[in-house]
């Protein structure tokens, strides 16, 4: 029976001692083989940002050069305000200044009106005077 012991001891060994130079052979190998992967997922990431960062970029050049417009189209509606304005005040100013003139026309007609009723009574009050009664 020890000889079974002892045969089953070195079976098991030779199997142990196989199984450990077939994990050494195989080791840098699967090391390998997982840096590999790793480095093709780490490749697949780098690519994904650089295609984000890609997009982000464009993006940010078409919304600098909306901008751009933007500013300009604004300037031009500030300009077109001003200029508005301007020509608003231009016209109150010029339509005041007519309001002002026909006034004083109405209060020369009307000075004129009454120097003319005041002839004209005078001329009725000598025609009365002048006629006996």
């Amino acid at each position: 029976m020890e000889s079974m012991t002892t045969s089953e001891r070195i079976a098991s060994n030779v199997l142990l001692l196989a199984v450990a130079r077939l994990s050494m052979a195989l080791a840098l190998p699967t090391l390998g083989l997982l840096l590999w992967l790793y480095s093709s997922w780490q490749d697949a990431q780098l690519e994904m940002l650089q295609t984000q960062i890609n997009q982000t970029q464009h993006s940010a050049q078409e919304a600098s050069q909306l901008a751009l417009k933007l500013s300009d189209r604004l300037i031009a509606v500030e300009t077109k305000q001003v200029q508005d304005a301007a020509s608003s005040e231009k016209f109150q100013s010029a339509t005041l200044t007519r309001l002002d003139r026909v006034q004083d026309s109405i209060v020369g007609l009307s000075n004129t009106v009454a120097a003319l009723t005041a002839t004209l009574q005078s001329i009725v009050n000598d025609k009365q005077s002048r006629t006996p009664p």
